[in-house]
């Protein structure tokens, strides 16, 4: 029996400590646990009056309590997880990745390469009862053919593994414009308050050093979902022939990496 999945994205950068941090974060659900969590969201504007997007650089003392409770739809539910991938963009591994076939590496190409990642962080072990949806936030990448392609290259290695006969990882990945999507808007306030779990200390805003403290404290007591899985999922990018991937039923690590050509 297949379950389908689904996961929505965002993306922030902060700059700490000398290093550009790149992340990337995202809810992951069920098809079931969507309709709930969507549920809880719309609850929580009601609740508070709410009607324009939700977002990490909008939280304020006036609003504090509505980004608590936004915060706390995702942890209420005990099958959603949240899976995060930074990168240091300073770093040495992040200028020096070559993709094959590329006589120049460019930043859509560098971001793919995460995104790739991401995505295999937030799928975990990977099955062939397992289908997914990946709705990142618009503007990730230049253009719609760079996310097209790190489907058609993921489902392509998975094809491989599973056989021929098996149906696509990846049933569809299309931006979404986080302001008409409450889930996108979700992961964009969970990566804010988490991210400092990489970049150390608290944020100089009050309200958001207290969202912070909050995130943490409801993760600290929901740390796995009712399967026993982890509620937070974090991993750093590497240069793709140094990514660890831990599956029974995959390819090797290599073969899995986002190595190939991608539309320039």
């Amino acid at each position: 029996m297949i379950t389908e999945y689904e996961v929505y994205s965002d993306e922030r950068e902060v700059s700490a400590s000398g290093r550009r941090w790149f992340f990337l974060g995202g809810v992951a659900c069920t098809q079931a646990a969507r309709q709930r969590l969507l549920a809880s969201l719309s609850q929580v504007r009601v609740r508070h009056s709410l009607s324009s997007e939700m977002k990490w650089g909008k939280v304020s003392a006036r609003y504090l309590d509505a980004y608590r409770d936004w915060a706390d739809a995702f942890f209420d539910d005990s099958s959603s997880r949240f899976s995060i991938l930074c990168a240091d963009r300073s770093s040495n591994d992040w200028r020096s990745l070559r993709l094959r076939n590329h006589r120049r590496t460019s930043s859509d190409d560098r971001l793919a390469s995460a995104f790739y990642q991401f995505l295999l962080v937030t799928f975990g072990r990977v099955s062939d009862t397992k289908r997914w949806w990946v709705y990142p936030d618009f503007g990730l990448f230049s253009r719609d053919a760079v996310l097209n392609r790190v489907e058609f290259l993921f489902n392509r290695t998975y094809k491989r593994a599973f056989g021929p006969k098996s149906s696509r990882i990846i049933r569809l990945a299309r931006p979404q414009d986080s302001a008409r999507t409450d889930l996108v808007q979700l992961a964009d306030v969970l990566l804010g308050a988490l991210s400092f779990r990489v970049v150390g200390g608290v944020p100089d805003s009050r309200p958001k050093a207290e969202l912070v403290a909050h995130c943490e404290a409801r993760l600290a007591s929901d740390r796995v979902t009712r399967r026993g899985l982890q509620k937070l999922a974090l991993r750093e990018w590497q240069l793709p022939d140094s990514f660890q991937y831990p599956s029974r039923r995959t390819p090797s690590n290599n073969s899995m990496q986002l190595t190939e050509y991608l539309p320039q």
